[in-house]
């Protein structure tokens, strides 16, 4: 659950991340696009993480659910 609550706030870090890196100018208009990527790609990490521990819960519940039948 504190993987779904923190998501939206990591993704925002790492737009927070980039409008900085272009504020400051400390990425060109080479090094922007591959900073965006990067930024985008660690973003996704937390989703990965959010959806890994939303099926370990449910792997979870289900080998409680199927105890409690027997």
């Amino acid at each position: 659950m504190f993987a779904f609550v923190t998501l939206p706030v990591e993704i925002n870090a790492s737009h927070r991340a980039l409008l900085w890196l272009n504020n400051n100018e400390i990425t060109s208009r080479e090094t922007h696009p591959k900073a965006q990527k990067a930024l985008r790609l660690a973003a996704y990490t937390y989703v990965i993480a959010a959806l890994s521990s939303l099926a370990t819960l449910l792997y979870y519940v289900s080998l409680v659910m199927g105890r409690s039948r027997d």
